[in-house]
């Protein structure tokens, strides 16, 4: 879709309640999965590899269950964009933790808040940007146009957007030493060469070691960060709990092992929540096959 219309779609979606869109994902998702999706197999792979244990029925159900939440994930796609503060204050639930940023903040040591991709993290960061100055760092799309929408989109109420590449690490690193807060979502699979295999879900993944080396050059502190998304469309949850001092750990893969410790465990409260079409283990170790189906 255009940048042109993708903000017809926002402006759309930002003038029906968020019930109503919530409702509608249900439909929708049934439609969605009777569509030839090549992301279909990616989120059955990716499922078959992260609840090994679950029994066929009960892992179709979240098949089912994780289609409902994208649906109503890209629904929410108005509210990043368009929503006025007031509204947006009426669909946030419990606020839990918020003292650990306030006083990581206080100690002047730069904040690092980490999150993964759970319930709607733009949301979480958008409310971020309303109540600090904060410094996100995001993968751009290569289109301009789409890149300039969503930058657009997540930095109106003040917070500023950082693409990755090579300025980005100096960039990132004043913001911190300023004793200002950063935001990292921890999932994205990096590059070959900047990151390290640690398990995720017991399976081998690719994990950014930015998180390891910005607290080790800064002694920043790092609290993780989580949305969880409402029943009958009233919002979100937002909880906010401080990490420990694994992520200091000399040796990269034993700190980001801890990170994806935690991301799984916050991913089995709401497992229907997470972003399963991604493929998070398309790169292996070395000697290991194709974890995806080819297409």
């Amino acid at each position: 879709m255009s940048a042109t219309g993708l903000r017809i779609l926002a402006r759309i979606l930002a003038l029906l309640p968020l019930p109503v869109l919530h409702a509608a994902a249900v439909p929708a998702a049934g439609l969605l999965g009777l569509l030839p999706w090549k992301k279909h197999a990616v989120v059955r792979r990716n499922l078959n590899a992260c609840f090994p244990d679950m029994d066929r029925t009960e892992r179709r159900r979240l098949e089912r269950a994780q289609r409902v939440e994208l649906l109503r994930l890209g629904s929410e796609m108005g509210a990043l964009a368009c929503w006025s503060e007031r509204r947006l204050d009426r669909h946030l639930g419990t606020i839990s933790g918020w003292h650990h940023v306030e006083s990581a903040l206080a100690g002047g040591r730069g904040l690092l808040l980490v999150s993964g991709h759970i319930g709607n993290w733009e949301i979480l960061n958008l409310e971020l940007s309303r109540r600090i100055p904060l410094v996100t760092l995001y993968l751009a799309p290569e289109q301009a146009g789409i890149d300039r929408f969503i930058t657009r989109a997540r930095s109106r109420f003040g917070g500023r957007m950082v693409p990755s590449g090579s300025a980005a690490m100096r960039r990132l690193l004043r913001q911190l030493r300023d004793g200002g807060a950063i935001a990292i979502a921890a999932d994205i699979q990096p590059k070959q060469g900047e990151g390290v295999f640690a398990p995720f879900f017991d399976t081998p993944a690719l994990t950014m070691t930015l998180v390891n080396r910005l607290v080790r050059k800064t002694g920043c502190a790092v609290v993780f960060c989580r949305s969880e998304r409402l029943d009958r469309g009233r919002g979100w949850n937002l909880e906010f709990q401080p990490a420990g001092a694994e992520l200091a750990d000399p040796d990269p893969a034993r700190a980001m092992s801890h990170m994806n410790r935690w991301l799984a465990d916050e991913i089995r409260r709401t497992p229907a929540q997470y972003l399963w079409i991604y493929k998070r283990f398309s790169r292996r170790p070395e000697g290991q096959a194709r974890f995806y189906p080819k297409g």
